[in-house]
């Protein structure tokens, strides 16, 4: 369950309190998208995404804490803090720590003079051109080849795509969304949105199989 159920935190992830709901979530000037998440039927934390915008600039301060028991007993904890700085839809900053059931990670990012500088806890590498990460609460900044991972650092290959419209319920209301998927060598997560481009569902699975849903507070 440890890397597919981490990854998706990068986690992931949501969403409630817009300042304009009639506008698309990206351009409101704070939002906090609020989660509970659960495996299985099983309710094993919450994850949180604070993103405020002023102008291009947007900051992203991002909050995960899971714990899985079985007979009373905590058999898995995972802890996730992620900032990131983005402008004109790239990526300029990225500061992460993740505990991963014992395991920690890093990443540690900033762009100068058109390349993004990264430092894991595996080592550094540099890219140019516009690095994104996978940035749930704006589908239209889910695009190209590669997105970053903010638990490992490493630049994942992705399949992006739009599944279709589909209803579903959102804070007990029956809601009209677009469903899209991404698709990694290591897993897969759907995301749905609602016509306004609000994020307002994930769901994934673990590694042994189980689905992990993220439900909107």
């Amino acid at each position: 369950m440890t890397s597919r159920l981490c990854m998706v935190m990068a986690i992931p992830v949501l969403l409630l309190c817009l300042v304009n709901c009639s506008q698309p979530a990206w351009s409101a000037t704070s939002q906090t998208y609020d989660f509970k998440v659960f495996l299985g039927k099983d309710e094993i934390g919450r994850q949180r995404f604070d993103v405020s915008s002023e102008g291009e600039r947007i900051q992203v301060r991002v909050e995960a804490q899971f714990k899985v028991t079985f007979l009373y007993i905590t058999v898995y904890t995972y802890r996730h803090t992620n900032v990131e700085t983005w402008e004109a839809a790239c990526l300029r900053e990225i500061r992460a720590e993740t505990d991963d059931n014992g395991d920690s990670f890093f990443v540690n990012g900033i762009s100068r003079n058109g390349r993004l500088y990264v430092s894991t806890q595996d080592g550094d590498w540099s890219g140019d051109g516009c690095i994104k990460t996978f940035a749930y609460w704006n589908a239209e900044w889910i695009t190209g080849e590669r997105l970053l991972n903010s638990q490992t650092g490493e630049l994942q290959p992705v399949s992006i795509r739009v599944v279709g419209e589909e209803t579903i319920p959102v804070l007990g209301v029956q809601t009209r969304t677009t469903h899209r998927r991404i698709v990694t060598d290591k897993f897969a997560v759907d995301l749905w949105y609602d016509l306004n481009g609000r994020w307002v569902a994930l769901q994934s699975t673990s590694k042994k199989g189980d689905p992990l849903r993220y439900v909107l507070q």
